[in-house]
């Protein structure tokens, strides 16, 4: 699987007993799958079996499915007849007709008095309006992958592009460096040399030698430049990797751990040369740390 944006959307629709609905999926950036639902009433009871399938097609996300209808057709409702009660309460109205001296009872009198027939929307079963929901939504879940796929492919392109502003910065800073670093030496010298005349003592030649080994390597940027090629390296193969749904955190990761290895050069460096490659860096790094956040 390629990669996979967290932001999307998609719809699909779906037929059950005259009614047509429509199902639309949206999701957002989040760190984990959060599913929420709005379903009409009649749906309820297919609730679990929807965040089931969201849950097998999606890793990450915050994810919203609304369901409505958009045509609301129905069925001819549902008559029921007590006809035992219907029964025995014309066999009473007889008697007491009877005993009064009346006419006989009729059946509408029966009707209006003995609240025997009830009228009622015909139920619809659970396995129906399951079926109906999972076609709907596997439908808008198409839709919402075909968009994340195709934002993903974006994300990749800019990410990548990304990457190698940050190669060719690296690079800047490894060909200044050695520069940089010999000046600073340079410098280091004349201010001891100021400092024996000033004082007029001849500091130990050894000594000084030892300083400015101690000096150099704490100048020195080549580890922190060969471990920023090693995670842009890892960071170009997590984009290309299959999907896990660790990706994204992954990508975040070492987003940080870039972002470390270039304030640890500035630091080092003290060069307006190479502070200004680190704070376009840090840009870049900024940048790509948010593109990494929405990528699932």
């Amino acid at each position: 699987m390629g990669l996979m944006s967290m932001t999307g959307f998609g719809s699909g629709k779906a037929t059950l007993r005259r009614r047509s609905y429509r199902v639309d999926v949206k999701s957002v950036n989040h760190k984990n799958l959060a599913v929420r639902l709005s379903l009409p009433a009649e749906l309820a009871r297919a609730e679990h079996a929807a965040k089931e399938l969201i849950r097998q097609r999606l890793v990450r996300g915050a994810i919203d499915v609304t369901v409505r209808v958009e045509v609301a057709g129905s069925e001819p409702p549902e008559v029921k007849v007590d006809r035992a009660a219907a029964i025995e309460l014309m066999r009473a109205l007889q008697d007491l007709a009877t005993h009064c001296g009346t006419g006989s009872p009729t059946l509408e009198l029966v009707l209006r008095y003995g609240n025997v027939i009830e009228v009622v929307d015909r139920e619809i079963p659970a396995e129906e309006a399951e079926s109906m929901l999972l076609a709907g939504l596997g439908e808008a879940l198409d839709g919402l992958l075909e968009m994340r796929a195709a934002e993903g492919d974006a994300l990749g392109a800019d990410l990548n592009a990304r990457l190698d502003t940050l190669d060719a910065l690296l690079a800047e800073v490894e060909q200044a460096a050695p520069a940089v670093l010999a000046a600073l030496e340079e410098k280091l010298q004349q201010r001891v040399k100021q400092a024996e005349a000033k004082l007029g003592v001849e500091i130990d030649a050894g000594r000084i030698a030892a300083e400015l080994v101690v000096f150099s390597d704490r100048s020195d940027v080549t580890e922190e430049v060969v471990r920023a090629r090693t995670h842009i390296t890892r960071f170009r193969e997590a984009l290309t990797a299959d999907g896990d749904g660790e990706r994204g955190k992954r990508l975040d990761f070492l987003s940080q751990e870039l972002l470390r290895e270039f304030n640890t050069m500035g630091s080092k460096c003290r060069d307006v040369e190479i502070a200004g490659q680190v704070i376009e860096a840090k840009v870049e790094l900024e940048k790509i740390r948010e593109q990494a956040q929405n990528i699932a």
